[in-house]
């Protein structure tokens, strides 16, 4: 075990809003675990720091993620992200595995009150070496991409409450302590694990096949696909749609819901009757309904789908 500083240079971020941006080619770096931390891919601006170097990024709240150059990283006041670029050549393998530790084993240290600072990362020790037999291959985990250009849609939008599209009800368990371990996943308004809080004996009150949307939590609005059995806290809707939907239909309007996500947070909740009224653009026929078939072609033209697919009808 080696000090943080020994093994890196500790750099602050240093960069602007997100939504002052325009598209680009440099990733750009934010808070969470999330799709690897990566908001979007942007044009740095001037004054911005450009990382050039295979890094490890940790956010405020101590959620380490290793980024490719070049990247920028959330740096507003108070809460930018703290950049430790390796003092001498690491291998991604090591790379992540002391992000990986950060994670499991640092990041207790540090919540919404005590956020990192260089400072308070310098001196904690992590591992110099990776032990061996450990394997790290991410590129042979990726499912394959098709390099065909996606189509340049020209959709007929209109907006639909979601309370034309579904009943939506809150999960019905409060407490995850109150149930006894089981088997059955548990959906709370959490970001990981695609919801997943633990494993429950839900006591038949179990669901298949649903969105749920977040009330409430930093994740507000979130809209998760389960095509497994599974139960639910009352922190989320669960969505019955009125009418059959195709399973392009429901990964479309996940899409859409999660657009929005920024309307909401954890000091703006959701509840029921809003969530009922919330409106988002999705393709319409000419008579004013959904149209699954041009979500379809939109949703199976995305290189993941083949990957999404065999998972979500297995």
């Amino acid at each position: 075990m080696k000090s943080i500083e020994n093994l890196f240079h500790l750099g602050r971020a240093r960069s602007g809003l997100f939504s002052e941006y325009k598209k680009g080619d440099v990733a750009y770096i934010g808070n969470g675990l999330s799709d690897n931390a990566v908001v979007g891919f942007v044009t740095p601006l001037p004054g911005d720091k450009v990382f050039h170097a295979m890094s490890i990024v940790v956010s405020a709240f101590c959620e380490a993620t290793v980024q490719a150059p070049p990247f920028v990283a959330c740096g507003r006041a108070g809460n930018g992200l703290v950049v430790l670029e390796p003092k001498s050549h690491m291998p991604v393998r090591q790379l992540a595995y002391i992000a990986a530790y950060i994670n499991l084993a640092v990041c207790w240290r540090f919540n919404w009150y005590r956020q990192t600072t260089a400072d308070r990362l310098r001196n904690l020790p992590v591992p110099s070496d990776v032990p061996s037999g450990i394997v790290f291959d991410v590129r042979a985990a990726l499912p394959k991409t098709s390099d065909a250009p996606l189509p340049d849609w020209k959709l007929a939008l209109k907006a639909f409450a979601l309370g034309e599209i579904y009943d939506l009800t809150p999960g019905d368990f409060h407490s995850q302590s109150s149930l006894p371990l089981g088997d059955i996943p548990l959906i709370s308004c959490g970001d990981a694990n695609n919801g997943v809080a633990g494993f429950v004996n839900a006591k038949g009150k179990v669901y298949k096949n649903r969105l749920t949307i977040a009330f409430n939590g930093m994740n507000t609005l979130t809209a998760k696909y389960h095509p497994y059995e599974f139960a639910a806290k009352d922190d989320v809707a669960i969505c019955v749609p009125h009418n059959p939907l195709k399973l392009t239909t429901e990964i479309f309007i996940q899409m859409m819901i999660n657009r929005e996500r920024w309307r909401y947070s954890y000091y703006r909740k959701c509840f029921a009757d809003k969530l009922r009224r919330f409106e988002i653009y999705l393709p319409a026929t000419k008579a004013g309904d959904l149209d699954q078939d041009q979500m379809r072609a939109v949703v199976e033209a995305a290189p993941y789908w083949d990957y999404i697919k065999a998972r979500a009808e297995a």
